[in-house]
């Protein structure tokens, strides 16, 4: 029997494995410098607007410039500061000073259900969540890159990216990491990539794939990357994670928290099995009182503004 269940792991592995390399090659044309397929694609930041407002059709879908990355801003921190020749001085172009850009994109199917069910704002969330109607469609990828400065040299050992700068000069990016989720007909899939210039003209490795939370010994399964989650060690999980992708349904605070409780200075995230009390409690009197609603494990969800154009609480 454990044979017989270690050999279905490891081709089940083999299967998730190769379903993710064949993700990748399909987001990724050959010849250097041209963008990805996933480079067209929606950007989080485009759909989940500021102001909460539909972002509209995928014919209409905006690529837009800075705003698409992470990035910490002047207008979001006026106050924000870096060494120059040994001087604190304000950040006028934080895409001058970045050590790293991450981004998320989402393809088209992703995109038009977030459209269709109205999660674009917190409050379309809560009305989808009431009708059970937050479960991603089959095709549904949402991905995130990482990007990291890199020399004229490097060039030719990775997919780059050219930003013009504020003040007119341009900066060259490296893809580093990319993790793509895609929505499959067994479920989730999650899988890793990261640059590697172990080997000549083979770039990017496969860190891992993840569609469960146990291995077949019942062992969590452990998966992160070295670029996007830097830090959290052997407690990275991308499944565990993503079920902590929630929206209460009780109040405040709205959503679970990513990272598990850890001393100052120390990220700490969850593996295996999801723990029933992070989603709610028995009243004692055999009633499940539910806490929080799943969000079909999609974290960029949490980017949504409260409420649309013109809605006050």
């Amino acid at each position: 029997m454990m044979i017989a269940l270690l050999a279905c792991g490891l081709m089940q592995a083999a299967a998730s494995d190769a379903e993710a390399w064949r993700i990748f090659a399909s987001l990724d044309p050959p010849g250097s410098g041209r963008p990805a397929l996933w480079e067209s694609w929606a950007s989080a930041s485009g759909t989940f607007r500021r102001d909460g407002a539909d972002p509209g059709p995928w014919s209409a879908v905006s690529h837009p410039g800075p705003e698409r990355f992470e990035l910490l801003t002047p207008a979001d921190f006026p106050d924000l500061r870096h060494i120059v020749n040994g001087r604190m001085v304000p950040v006028t172009d934080p895409l001058a000073t970045a050590k790293r850009l991450v981004e998320v994109r989402l393809n088209q199917v992703s995109h038009d259900f977030i459209r269709a069910q109205h999660l674009y704002t917190v409050d379309g969330q809560r009305r989808a969540v009431l009708q059970g109607n937050v479960e991603f469609p089959v095709g549904a990828i949402q991905l995130k890159a990482g990007w990291a400065p890199i020399s004229a040299a490097e060039r030719s050992q990775f997919h780059t990216l050219t930003l013009r700068l504020a003040d007119g000069s341009t900066r060259l990016f490296g893809l580093a990491a990319l993790n793509i989720a895609a929505k499959t007909p067994q479920g989730w899939l999650w899988a890793s990539f990261e640059h590697t210039a172990e080997a000549a003209g083979a770039h990017y490795r496969l860190r891992g794939t993840q569609t469960g939370y146990l291995d077949a010994d019942r062992r969590p399964v452990r998966l992160g990357n070295a670029v996007l989650e830097a830090g959290l060690g052997d407690s990275a999980s991308c499944m565990t994670c993503h079920a902590r992708a929630t929206l209460s349904v009780a109040g405040i605070p709205s959503r679970l928290p990513v990272f598990a409780p850890a001393p100052p200075g120390v990220r700490r995230g969850y593996i295996g099995d999801p723990d029933p009390a992070w989603f709610g409690r028995n009243d004692g009197q055999g009633k499940w009182q539910m806490a929080y609603a799943s969000l079909d494990f999609v974290w960029s969800l949490a980017q949504a503004a409260e409420h649309g154009p013109g809605v006050h609480p």
